[in-house]
């Protein structure tokens, strides 16, 4: 700006009490700026907590016996619990029938996009003969669900 020109723009504010007209327009459009960015950060501040803390509910959807598995005189059972993909800790255990043995709880935590967890149990017989006995998933929680399946014992 030229000296001439600094003075002609000190003259008109001090005559007129208000800077010139584009002198103005720049710290309005700052400040409107500014607040945009700001509420911008704030939103996206917002939804990466929501993201990061809020978990939906661990749900089990389904039990199923997924294989059998001939061990010698024994078998080796397999069961397949479903989940909805959240995280969460799947409470379970295994009833044999006829059996002598009371039930043992057990507990196996699921990640986050895991859909699915194989648990095993084994089978065993002895002596000689054949004998039937049903295997049955039994999960306790979060939502109680059963699967069975009967297997015949040879030795």
């Amino acid at each position: 700006m030229a000296a001439g020109q600094g003075g002609l723009t000190a003259e008109r504010v001090w005559r007129t009490g208000h800077p010139p007209v584009s002198a103005r327009r720049r710290p309005r459009l700052r400040r409107l700026l500014g607040s945009a960015l700001t509420v911008i950060l704030l939103v996206a501040s917002g939804v990466v907590l929501y993201l990061r803390f809020h978990h939906a509910p661990f749900h089990v959807t389904s039990v199923v016996i997924s294989q059998r598995t001939r061990t010698g005189c024994g078998f080796d059972v397999t069961g397949r619990i479903s989940t909805d993909g959240s995280a969460g800790t799947i409470s379970y255990q295994w009833l044999f029938q006829p059996g002598r043995q009371s039930p043992q709880p057990l507990s196996q935590s699921v990640t986050t996009g895991q859909h699915a967890v194989y648990v095993t149990a084994a089978l065993q017989g002895s002596g000689h003969g054949s004998a039937s006995q049903t295997a049955t998933l039994q999960v306790l929680g979060p939502d109680p669900r059963t699967a069975s399946t009967t297997v015949v014992l040879r030795c």
